[in-house]
C-alpha cells in the first residue's frame, strides 16, 4: 500500500513537473511578461506549426532518397547460407552423388555485385533527387510563410477586435450618460417616458455590440493560439503595438514591382521551378532504360554434408584365397591346384568437421554480367511517355504558380490602395458625424430633438468609427501582404 501510494505522489509530481514545465516554456516563446508580441508568435510557430514540422519531414524524406540514390553506386555485398536435415533419397551437395541415407547438409556463400554502366540512369537519379531536395527545403521555407500570413492575419483580428471593444465601451458610456441625464429630465417632467425607453434600448444596443466585439476577439485568441500549437488558456496575451495611421504612410512599390521581387525570392515559385528541372531530368532517368547494363560480379561458397569422410589414406588388405587350377603340359594331362590371395586396397577414413569440410570445398568466381534491354512489354518507352508528361506538367504547374502571385500581388495592392481611400473617407466622416453627434447631444438635452432623431445620429457616428477602424487595420494587413511579398521582414 505505501509502494501504491509512493508511486501514485511520484506520477502526480511529474505531471505537475510536466505542466509547470510547459507554462515555462510557453511563457519563455512569449517573453518574460508572458505576453505575445507579433515576433514571438511568428518565431514560435515556425518552430511548433504541425503543418511546418510536417514539411520538415517531407524534407528528411528527401533528404534519405538522396542519400539511396548515391549509396546504390557503391557494391552491393550479401552473404547467405542454408543448414538442413535430410532423409530418405536426396542428392549430396559434395560428392553431388544421390544417397538414400540420413544426414545433415549446409551452403554458405558471399557475393558481391558493382554496377558499372546503366545508361547513367544512376547519375541523372541522383542529379533528381538532389533538386527534389532543394525542393523540399522551398516547400519547408513556403509552410513557414504560410503560418506567416495565417500568424499576422490572427494577430490583427485580435487587434481589431480590441479596437471594436474600445470603441463599443466609450460609446456605451456615452450612452449610459444621457440615459441618466434623460431620466433626470423624464423625472422632473421636461421629457416623455419614451426618450428613456429609446436610450435604454439603444444601451442594450451598445451591450450587444461589445458582446460582438468580445466574442470576436476571443475567436481570434483561440485561432492564433492553434497556430501556435498551444493549449487554449484564458490567460493568453498579445502585445498592443501602435499602428501607424494610413495617411501616415502611403502605398509607394506598384504591383509590378513586387512582383518582380516576390518572382525571384518566394520559396513556393523556387519549388516549382525546382521540380520543373527535377521533371526535365526525369526524362532523361527514364530514357536511361533503352541502354545496357554492365556490371561486375564477385562471389565465394562452400558446401558441407555430414555423410563426406576425410580420406586419410588406404591399405592392403588379404581376404582369403582363390584356387586355380594350373595345366603343366599342352594337352591338359597334368594339373595343379594353385591358390592366389584375394588382395584388394581398402579406403582410411575419419570424420570429415563442419568448418574442415567449408575450409576444403570453398569456391570463388569473379565475372561480368551484360543485359541488353530488347523487349520489355514496352515498359521502357511507356516510362519515357509518362516522363515527358510529369514534364509538361510541372511546367504547368510552374506557369499557375506564376499566375496566382501575379493575382494575389495586384489584388493585395489594389485592396491597399482602396483601404487607404476608404480610410481617408472614413476619416472625414468621423470628424463629420462627432460634430453633429456632439450638437445633437446638446439639441436632445435642450428637448430640441427626439431620442429617435438623436439615436439615428449617434448610430452613424458609431458606425463611422467602426468604419475608420476596419478601413485602418484592413490597409495595414494588405500593407504587410505587399511586404511579404518583397521579402521584408513582417512587423507592427
Amino acid at each position: 500500500m505505501k509502494k501504491t501510494s509512493r508511486l501514485l505522489l511520484l506520477a502526480l509530481g511529474l505531471a505537475c513537473s510536466a505542466g509547470v514545465s510547459e507554462s515555462y516554456a510557453q511563457q519563455q516563446s512569449a517573453g518574460n511578461d508572458g505576453v505575445w508580441s507579433l515576433e514571438e508568435a511568428l518565431s514560435h510557430a515556425k518552430a511548433n506549426n504541425l503543418n511546418v514540422r510536417q514539411a520538415s519531414l517531407n524534407r528528411d524524406f528527401s533528404k534519405a532518397d538522396l542519400n539511396q540514390s548515391r549509396a546504390a553506386r557503391l557494391p552491393s555485398l550479401n552473404a547467405s547460407s542454408n543448414y538442413s536435415f535430410n532423409t530418405g533419397s536426396f542428392q549430396d551437395p559434395v560428392s553431388f552423388s544421390l544417397t538414400t541415407q540420413n544426414a545433415r547438409t549446409s551452403n554458405v556463400s558471399v557475393n558481391a555485385n558493382l554496377p558499372l554502366f546503366s545508361g547513367f540512369q544512376q547519375i541523372n537519379l541522383i542529379k533528381q533527387n538532389n533538386l527534389e531536395l532543394d525542393a523540399s527545403e522551398q516547400d519547408f521555407l513556403s509552410a513557414q510563410n504560410d503560418i506567416t500570413i495565417q500568424i499576422v492575419t490572427s494577430y490583427l483580428n485580435i487587434l481589431f477586435a480590441n479596437e471594436q471593444m474600445r470603441i463599443s465601451e466609450l460609446q456605451r458610456g456615452l450612452t449610459e450618460a444621457q440615459l441618466k441625464r434623460t431620466r433626470i429630465l423624464f423625472e422632473a417632467g421636461s421629457l416623455a417616458e419614451n426618450a428613456v425607453l429609446d436610450l435604454e434600448s439603444q444601451l442594450a444596443t451598445d451591450d450587444l455590440n461589445f458582446i460582438t466585439a468580445q466574442n470576436q476577439r476571443d475567436i481570434s485568441r483561440l485561432t492564433l493560439m492553434q497556430l501556435l500549437n498551444i493549449p487554449a488558456n484564458q490567460d493568453f496575451q498579445i502585445q498592443i503595438p501602435d499602428i501607424p495611421e494610413p495617411d501616415e504612410n502611403p502605398v509607394i512599390v506598384s504591383g509590378n514591382q513586387v512582383y518582380d521581387v516576390a518572382v525571384q525570392t518566394l520559396p513556393a515559385i523556387r519549388a516549382t521551378d525546382l521540380r520543373l528541372r527535377s521533371s526535365e531530368v526525369g526524362v532523361a532517368v527514364a530514357r536511361g532504360a533503352y541502354f545496357p547494363r554492365l556490371s561486375m560480379f564477385a562471389g565465394a561458397g562452400s558446401r558441407y554434408a555430414s555423410t563426406s569422410r576425410f580420406v586419410t589414406g588406404t591399405e592392403t588388405v588379404i581376404n582369403g584365397v582363390t584356387p586355380q587350377i594350373v595345366y603343366l603340359d599342352a594337352a591338359g594331362t597334368q594339373a595343379q591346384t594353385l591358390y592366389f590371395p584375394n588382395i584388394r586396397n581398402r579406403i582410411i577414413d575419419e570424420k570429415y568437421p563442419y568448418f574442415d569440410q567449408l575450409d576444403g570445398n570453398l569456391s570463388t568466381q569473379v565475372g561480368f554480367s551484360l543485359q541488353v534491354p530488347i523487349l520489355n512489354g514496352l515498359q521502357a518507352r511507356t516510362n519515357v511517355q509518362r516522363a515527358k508528361i510529369s514534364l509538361q506538367n510541372a511546367q504547368l504547374n510552374a506557369d499557375i504558380a506564376r499566375n496566382n502571385l501575379r493575382q494575389t500581388i495586384e489584388q493585395a495592392y489594389v485592396d491597399a490602395v482602396a483601404a487607404q481611400r476608404r480610410y481617408a473617407a472614413a476619416k472625414e466622416q468621423v470628424i463629420a458625424s462627432e460634430k453633429n453627434f456632439r450638437n445633437a447631444e446638446l439639441r436632445l438635452n435642450s428637448g430640441v430633438i427626439n431620442t429617435v432623431d438623436f439615436n439615428v445620429i449617434a448610430n452613424t457616428y458609431r458606425s463611422a468609427q467602426s468604419s475608420l477602424v476596419q478601413a485602418k487595420y484592413d490597409y495595414t494587413f494588405k500593407l504587410k501582404v505587399l511586404d511579404f511579398y518583397q521579402g521584408k521582414d513582417i512587423t507592427l
